[in-house]
């Protein structure tokens, strides 16, 4: 095993790590004490030694490499008596550590006096601190820390020291280096694994998360996925720190593997203890892997390749993981958190109350972003018990939607249709599964651009719904007002969404507030009212921010409407850069009503900015996504053929074909296209038969045609007006 320690190349060749070492020269130069802190594998000594060996003032660094003997603090004194002689010969005059307590201060004493007499500053390196952490030691080094000399200490180890550091980090006189500047960055870690880029390689890196003992075995493994039951981790991890640990601490481990959360409280739920705090406290003080998610240091997690070992290490010596993930599911119900608890529960094989949860829970995960855990969880579930429950088919109808995949809302759908009727009202907020499907089937007849039926349905599903049912009664409202306004329909629009906005803000219906605010935003623009328009954007931005509001249908609204306020306020690159992403999603989602409303938006600019060949590939475009929904309604039908026209209008007053040809080309063209000779053309604009022929030997070879009739068929494919 000690072949793994250190990060070496596969030749054996140390990588150079110059933005630690630049670190550790920065901390141990200019601070009273550092402290170099992290778990086991995390290249301490190797970072000390590349540092050692690289500082312009080397000859000054006294390393001092510990053993267990050092608990001895006799045997301590004497290893730092021995690194400091090797750094400056005045140490060596200084006689041995006397055993007594009394006398062993004094002997520091003369130590500290012994440094002040020093030409220039030395570092004293601890490496492996944690092997002399005593108290008798730690508070002997305390006497040290604060004395004056020219000594500045350096203290590596697993573990935090048992010293009084406080009023040195108040002081600013302390550096504290851990596993963030340790670990390896991507790019480290790229240069390490060497090989062909690719998810399963990018996937190593996450997972290792910078720990460099991981990404050594990974990287002389190249073709087995990196996890923490790899044997060679696995071993290192159980060597290294499992075995050296307490019973009781080795055992609290393994009862709390199964979390991927933990608290005081929670690990006492799944072992049954008494002291889970204090014994997270005490990992945490150890170095063994706990990261904390917290300031406060309440809520903690495993390092996951840890955890993997962890989870190998319970299973080998019989532990009950999966009482371990009931107990943890009760305590997150009891505790509010019933989507932690879902995780465990499909884990302990629990699919019925992992049901019941889901069912509970699904809208309000979906509401905050959480698309992706809902649709795992609808995966994890048994076909069997999925399909049996149409309030998880409704769930999982209600989470593709989120994703854009619209063929699985459809299938879920019908599903749920045929699924066994459920009686009553839904945890999540929906009357019934009738008012469910309703509302499914409103909200895909609107991603599929039939108005009509998205009208229909969401007025059905809205009668379903009473005022109690605000959540969902909101989304049907969302789903009328939008349908009203691409209809053309009802004048009223405005102040419906308004009334939607009011009634999602204090409902926190996220999704319905973002949308009803942009689409609120798009009205006022269309009416002049940038100012009110782009307050409303700013808010349904802020929204996003705050409550991570990532359903798609909000993002692709958002931006689509955000194009339109910056198009009618002259912002023409802002305008073209939000229409582009609102086509690009909706494209992407299926969604057959917003995107040629975009691409309607980039033909507009392009019209505007004289482009009139780009123009008329944005409106083919538009043509062909209106071609695919059953009932865009009339705006957009009435937007497209205002457009045509005004293309036409400007195609038929330009003879260049939108910058094509020139205007004299484009002018001998047309008279070609009327039937006239070349004499003709020549009489007609009064210039020679040679420049007639030399101006349609330039429209060929920029139309890249070798005939008349070719070139005029061109000229015309292009917008010209012959």
């Amino acid at each position: 095993m000690a072949a793994l320690v250190g990060w070496l190349s596969m030749t054996g060749t140390p990588h150079p790590r110059p933005v630690l070492e630049r670190r550790l020269e920065a901390a141990a130069w200019q601070h009273r004490a550092t402290v170099v802190r992290a778990p086991a594998g995390w290249g301490k000594t190797f970072g000390l030694d590349a540092w050692a060996a690289s500082s312009p003032r080397r000859d000054r660094i006294a390393r001092a490499e510990l053993d267990p003997p050092c608990a001895d603090p006799v045997m301590f004194w004497t290893r730092v008596a021995e690194a400091l002689a090797r750094a400056d010969d005045r140490f060596a005059h200084l006689p041995p550590p006397p055993a007594g307590t009394d006398d062993r201060q004094v002997w520091i004493a003369e130590l500290l006096a012994t440094g002040r007499s020093a030409a220039a500053d030395l570092v004293l390196a601890i490496d492996s601190f944690e092997r002399a952490d005593t108290a008798t030691v730690g508070a002997e080094l305390g006497q040290f820390l604060h004395g004056r000399t020219r000594i500045r200490l350096l203290l590596a180890g697993r573990t935090r020291p048992r010293l009084a550091l406080a009023r040195l980090r108040a002081a600013g006189a302390l550096a504290e280096i851990g596993t963030g500047d340790l670990a390896l960055t991507a790019d480290e870690a790229r240069s390490l694994l060497g090989g062909p880029a690719g998810p399963e390689y990018e996937d190593t890196i996450r997972r290792a998360e910078g720990w460099p003992i991981a990404l050594r075995i990974a990287a002389e493994h190249p073709r087995e996925r990196l996890r923490g039951d790899h044997h060679h981790l696995y071993d290192y991890v159980v060597e290294e720190i499992l075995d050296p640990l307490p019973p009781d601490l080795r055992r609290f481990l393994l009862d709390t593997a199964v979390l991927d959360w933990l608290s005081g409280p929670l690990c006492d739920a799944v072992t049954g203890g008494t002291d889970g705090a204090g014994q997270l406290a005490r990992l945490d003080r150890e170095g063994v892997f706990v990261v904390p998610l917290d300031r406060r240091r309440v809520w903690f997690r495993y390092h996951p390749l840890f955890r993997e070992a962890l989870h190998r290490a319970a299973a080998l010596e019989g532990a009950d993981s999966v009482r371990g993930h009931r107990r943890a599911a009760r305590w997150f119900v009891g505790h509010g958190m019933p989507d932690r608890a879902v995780a465990h529960l499909l884990t302990a094989g629990d699919e019925a109350d992992a049901g019941e949860l889901i069912a509970a829970t699904y809208w309000r995960m979906l509401d905050v972003g959480h698309t992706a855990t809902v649709l795992d969880w609808i995966d994890r579930l048994p076909p069997r018990h999925l399909h049996a429950d149409a309030r998880l088919l409704l769930a999982h109808a209600s989470a593709s939607l989120f994703a854009g995949r619209t063929g699985d809302v459809h299938l879920a759908l019908a599903r749920a249709e045929a699924a066994p009727a459920r009686p009553g009202e839904l945890p999540d907020g929906l009357p019934s599964v009738d008012a469910g499907i309703a509302l499914g089937r409103a909200t895909l007849s609107a991603l599929r651009g039939d108005v009509g039926e998205a009208t229909r349905w969401a007025r059905r599903a809205r009668a379903m719904h009473g005022p109690e049912h605000f959540t969902q009664r909101a989304n049907c409202d969302i789903i009328l007002a939008g349908s009203a306004y691409y209809a053309g329909t009802d004048d009223d629009v405005e102040f419906r969404l308004a009334e939607i906005v009011e009634s999602a803000t204090p409902m926190r219906n996220t999704v319905a507030e973002v949308a009803g605010r942009a689409m609120l935003a798009r009205v006022r623009a269309d009416r002049a009212d940038l100012d009110a328009a782009r307050e409303q954007l700013a808010r349904a931005a802020a929204l996003v921010g705050s409550r991570q509001a990532t359903a798609p249908f909000a993002a692709r609204v958002l931006a689509l409407c955000r194009a339109v306020v910056d198009h009618r306020g002259g912002a023409a690159d802002a305008a073209a850069a939000g229409y582009t992403e609102a086509r690009d999603l909706s494209i992407a989602a299926a969604d057959r009503i917003t995107a040629p409303d975009a691409v309607l938006g980039l033909a507009e600019l392009a019209l505007d900015a004289g482009r009139a060949e780009d123009a008329r590939r944005r409106l083919d475009e538009a043509a062909l996504l209106l071609a695919e929904c059953d009932d865009p309604g009339h705006r957009l039908r009435t937007r497209r053929a205002t457009l045509e026209a005004r293309r036409a209008d400007r195609v038929a007053a330009d003879p260049t074909a939108g910058g094509l040809l020139t205007v004299r080309q484009g002018t001998i063209l047309q008279a070609v296209a009327r039937g006239l000779s070349d004499a003709a053309i020549a009489r007609e604009l009064g210039v020679s038969p040679r420049t007639v022929h030399a101006h349609l030997r330039a429209v060929n070879a920029r139309l890249n045609v070798h005939s008349r009739s070719d070139a005029v068929r061109a000229y015309r494919a292009a917008g010209g007006p012959a």
